[in-house]
């Protein structure tokens, strides 16, 4: 299940316990309004397991659908008595999870869309109106420097390498939503995602998110911190953040406290070392982690944003400066001709 499925599933479990309603009464209303025939029988089978005095978590387990995380949480949230909650955090962590997607997706999807457009603009410029200027200074007897020839040449087979690369890589994209949608997804894409996961400082920003989050949901759902780093460990997998998480894992084991734990696996910075701190002697560690994820989240959009908003002036000064040579290279042969009528 996507991440916007997810946490409407979450925010339903949750609303329903809320009211009063029983997990299989709840799942059989749920199932009543399911968008696909395939998703009404997983509810109503999901139903018919808890009614059976199966746990929640155990049905939402045979299901195959949900990942492991929510599988976990559903069991702690049984245990401790915090189901209601513990759904309303997995339902809000989804929900940012989905929201933090889509804004990579069109943070992507902008540069990719403009660095096409200015690669068309000019292979047109290059292909088709520059060889019109050549005849026109032909007919007059005159003709462009040999280096704007050379110039006109180069940039047209460049700029038609790389807008082929484009609609190339495009293709390819598609042709792996669509396999990845049939059967799984692609370990070459995954690889590839994964290397830029591991290069990326917006990752690092999203890992340290989740990693929030989720200590921020264990805690307040009764788990103890030793179980939430473990959880944490099994969920975040990107590399570099997942070796700290082992290192503090590491240091729990050796009996030392959260805090240290945490200064030494080096996972946070001074200041939100300071909050973990106070939060640990004000027994508000949950709430400090939750205040560290919307710090994180924070980042990550203000990261993209400074992205976005660096790489649009840089594409337009590109394009100005391109076009303006051309201008510049078109003109100077016109500017003999006058001179020499004149």
């Amino acid at each position: 299940m996507r991440a916007k499925e997810l946490s409407a599933f979450c925010m339903q479990i949750s609303f329903l316990l809320a009211a009063g309603i029983s997990i299989d009464g709840g799942l059989s209303v749920i199932a009543e309004d399911a968008v696909t025939e395939k998703e009404k029988e997983m509810l109503l089978k999901m139903s018919e397991e808890v009614g059976a005095g199966h746990s929640f978590a155990l049905a939402l387990e045979k299901t195959g659908e949900f990942p492991a995380y929510v599988v976990k949480m559903a069991n702690v949230g049984q245990e401790t008595g915090t189901l209601e909650f513990t759904m309303k955090s997995l339902a809000d962590y989804y929900e940012k999870e989905h929201s933090l997607a889509q804004t990579l997706k069109n943070a992507i999807t902008y540069p990719v869309i403009m660095v096409f457009m200015l690669v068309a603009v000019l292979f047109v410029i290059l292909t088709k109106v520059m060889p019109i200027f050549e005849d026109v200074y032909a007919q007059l007897g005159a003709e462009l420097s040999p280096v704007t020839m050379a110039a006109v040449q180069a940039g047209s087979i460049v700029s038609g390498i790389i807008l082929a690369a484009i609609i190339l890589l495009g293709a390819v994209a598609l042709v792996t939503l669509i396999f990845s949608k049939k059967s799984g997804n692609l370990k070459f894409a995954e690889g590839i995602i994964s290397f830029i996961k591991e290069k990326s400082l917006i990752a690092d920003s999203m890992a340290k998110r989740r990693f929030a989050a989720i200590l921020a949901t264990t805690i307040k759902s009764g788990l103890d911190t030793d179980q939430a780093i473990d959880m944490a460990a099994d969920l975040i997998v990107q590399k570099k953040i997942n070796r700290k998480i082992i290192k503090v894992k590491d240091e729990l084991e050796k009996g030392v406290t959260l805090y240290a734990a945490l200064k030494t696996g080096n996972m946070f910075s001074g200041l939100d070392m300071q909050m973990i701190k106070v939060g640990s002697r004000s027994g508000k560690l949950d709430a400090v982690f939750k205040e560290l994820s919307a710090k994180y989240e924070a980042e990550v959009d203000s990261a993209i944003d400074n992205m976005i908003g660096r790489f649009e002036p840089t594409m337009v000064v590109i394009l100005a400066v391109i076009v303006g040579l051309i201008l510049l290279a078109v003109m100077m042969p016109l500017v003999g001709i006058m001179a020499a009528i004149g």
